[in-house]
């Protein structure tokens, strides 16, 4: 493994440098392609072993967005509990009240128009015997939440329109990367639920707080697109590894992902490069290409400062809107202005950085 505090800027690595053997083994064939390379996340999957037992008592997963926070639901599902049952993942976000109360505990033929003239299973009865894995579950209604607190507590639910009890036969999973006890002191989360999920927890820490987990992971995903792609990509720049490791990820192993893939998609060659990096938006309109090419004598360059900056730990986001911010004092909040000089559309103002129209 590359010491990244004597990664040199122009030098190549080999992917195999860069690797790592992953902490955790996992055996099911779903989980094929996760690998866990922190201690923090070791001892997160050595806690959840303890549960073998325990299949009845639900899980609280928190973190932030990308995170990990499914990798660790589906662990506890095939590596601890075995299931022969169904993995049932729902995201509760913007999700409408009614469909949503169908769709989770299910209903009789009949229970309003347009229903299934034969009924219908919900989650709950669709995972007996497996997982039902709701994430953010701070989005569920109100009205909703109380009843999901019978199902924790009794154990038990009924189908909309029907009158006869069922039993819960699926481990259930709950994830949110919101502040839940916040949400209890604005009304937005039931104080009796929020109890009854804290049970058993586990926090999953942001890519930032691991970064020991950056550039294995970056070689996963490159070997994956090698063969996904029919790419033949085998060395890394230096200044290349100095950005992933430094960045902070906002976005997690998600965003990390992600932005892998598109270098994977373009790039030509055995190499990843510095310039590789425009791709990424973000980096795009911090280097301000249009106006770059032009820089008064004596001025450092584009590149110089990029140095700099990831020589350690910083936010590329907040970087990027207080540049943003600053530019738009310059030109006496002329967004039209503003959005020129960055080389942005005015919709990226309004939309992405919430600059008010």
């Amino acid at each position: 493994m590359v010491d990244t505090l004597k990664i040199q800027d122009d030098k190549l690595y080999e992917l195999e440098q860069l690797g790592g053997r992953s902490r955790v083994t996992f055996t099911h064939p779903e989980l094929n392609g996760y690998r866990v390379y922190s201690e923090k996340m070791e001892s997160i999957f050595s806690k959840l072993k303890n549960m073998s037992l325990s299949g009845s008592i639900p899980l609280m997963i928190k973190g932030p967005t990308g995170s990990g926070k499914e990798m660790v639901a589906r662990f506890l599902h095939h590596e601890v509990d075995q299931s022969s049952g169904q993995y049932i993942a729902v995201n509760c976000t913007n999700m409408n009240k009614e469909i949503f109360e169908s769709e989770l505990f299910g209903y009789q033929k009949g229970a309003f128009t347009g229903a299934n003239v034969a009924g219908h299973d919900g989650y709950i009865k669709q995972a007996r015997q497996g997982t039902l894995f709701l994430d953010e579950v701070s989005e569920i209604d109100l009205d909703i939440q109380a009843k999901l607190l019978r199902v924790l507590e009794e154990g038990e639910f009924y189908k909309l329109g029907s009158s006869r009890k069922e039993q819960v036969e699926a481990r259930m999973i709950f994830a949110s990367n919101k502040n839940l006890a916040q949400m209890v002191k604005k009304g937005q989360l039931r104080e009796d639920l929020y109890f009854r999920l804290n049970v058993v927890g586990v926090e999953i820490p942001g890519l930032k707080d691991r970064r020991e987990e950056i550039l294995p992971l970056v070689t996963t995903f490159i070997h994956a697109y090698n063969e996904q792609f029919q790419k033949q990509v085998r060395y890394i720049q230096g200044k290349v590894l100095k950005f992933f490791y430094f960045y902070n990820w906002p976005g997690n192993i998600r965003e990390l992902k992600n932005f892998v893939t598109q270098i994977m998609i373009f790039i030509e060659g055995d190499t990843i490069r510095f310039n590789h990096l425009e791709v990424k938006d973000e980096i795009d309109r911090m280097q301000a290409k249009n106006q770059g090419d032009s820089l008064p004598a004596g001025s450092r360059s584009r590149s110089e400062i990029i140095n700099e900056l990831i020589e350690k730990p910083f936010d590329l986001e907040d970087f990027t809107l207080e540049i943003i911010r600053q530019t738009l004092k310059k030109f006496g909040g002329n967004k039209a202005q503003t959005a020129r000089h960055l080389g942005l559309k005015r919709e990226q103002l309004y939309n992405r950085y919430k600059i008010d129209q």
